[in-house]
């Protein structure tokens, strides 16, 4: 790779990380998506299309005039909160830090520089780039989206940080929000009133005896209560009642249907919602798009990739959901959603030149 590519990737990635687009921002969001506009407009004879849904961007460009191409690369722009001084970039000792770095404005940088020079080429591979912005809150407004409005393509890749590894399956997920009620009295006289906390206690050892607490990595659903809350009351009150939400990722195993059956089994007076569901992903790591894959990254880092599945979700699943091969593959880096979150700067060359070599194939 010459300098001036790995260089120009370094300079797109900081500019990128300067933007604080998180969900609420939708001025940062728009700004966003205008410096990649204005990048994309500086490439001749390329077909964009930019739209927006509840103040969420996307955008879409194609080398040629297709909604259907053969390969489609995802970026999403979007970001989770950070401190201010986490959208200023610095680059030290081969690495990029930053809000983003990793998830993922080094990826798009690439994305976009990859764009340029396969459109310089004289014969044009038949390849589509969707960036994104609403990844980060669940996808709906961007990539589901595009999908929904006909952006179709026979190989999805979301470059998600994977270090150069290939995620092909994660989990499903469902925020389930319970209202236990009871009935407030005196704390000095608890049996008079009926305390909804004992309920959520009996309910957790119902979901606890399925699925036991993880304490170490495996693939399998898990019930997560990640925020409990009673009625505003006083330290001398029994609550009236209590609010809890799950967090729930599960594995094909155990659909969605089963873990509400499990969740109104636990706690059966309770007021039941689903807030947020979402598929998973599953793509066949046989599938001959994915070894070919397999067989580029193998050229460029000198061992074969990894396959695994992830915890999280990812854009991915919208289109293996509708039969497409859909996988993840990113760049190396650390520090995800945290105080300190970078990306290897070499690891972005290599995914460049990765997905360089599986564009020319298409």
């Amino acid at each position: 790779m010459s300098s001036s590519i790995r260089d120009e990737i370094v300079a797109l990635t900081c500019d990128l990380i300067r933007f604080q687009g998180v969900a609420d921002r939708h001025d940062e969001l728009a700004a966003n998506a205008d410096h990649i506009a204005a990048y994309l407009a500086t490439i001749p004879d390329i077909f964009i299309e930019r739209s927006e849904a509840d103040g969420k961007p996307a955008l879409v460009a194609t080398l040629h005039e297709t909604r259907s191409p053969r390969l489609m690369l995802n970026g999403h722009f979007d970001v989770v909160a950070a401190r201010p001084e986490q959208f200023v970039p610095a680059v030290r000792d081969g690495r990029i830090y930053g809000r983003a770095s990793q998830d993922m404005k080094g990826s798009v940088a690439v994305m976009l520089r990859l764009l340029k020079d396969l459109a310089a080429l004289p014969e044009r591979p038949d390849v589509g780039f969707q960036f994104v912005g609403d990844e980060e809150i669940g996808g709906a407004l961007g990539t589901q989206r595009l999908r929904d409005e006909g952006w179709g393509c026979a190989f999805f890749i979301a470059l998600e940080p994977t270090d150069l590894n290939i995620c092909y399956a994660h989990k499903g997920a469902m925020w389930v929000e319970l209202r236990l009620l009871g009935a407030a009295a005196h704390g000095s006289k608890p049996w008079q009133g009926r305390n909804p906390v004992f309920a959520l206690n009996q309910g957790l050892n119902v979901i606890e005896d399925r699925l036991p607490e993880l304490h170490e990595e495996i693939y399998r659903t898990t019930v997560t209560p990640t925020v409990v809350q009673t009625a505003p009351n006083s330290r001398n009150q029994v609550p009236p009642y209590l609010d809890v939400t799950f967090d729930i990722r599960w594995t094909e195993e155990t659909p969605p249907e089963m873990l509400s059956a499990l969740m109104r089994e636990a706690f059966p007076s309770a007021e039941f919602k689903v807030s947020r569901s979402g598929t998973g992903l599953q793509t066949d790591p046989q599938h001959p798009y994915v070894q070919q894959l397999a067989q580029i990254i193998t050229r460029h880092n000198g061992h074969t990739p990894q396959f695994y599945r992830e915890h999280f979700g990812t854009d991915a699943r919208f289109y293996s959901h509708i039969g497409v091969p859909a996988i993840c593959l990113g760049p190396v880096g650390a520090g995800l959603h945290s105080d300190e979150e970078w990306v290897d700067i070499d690891s972005l060359a290599r995914l460049y030149a990765i997905l360089n070599e599986l564009a020319l194939s298409a």
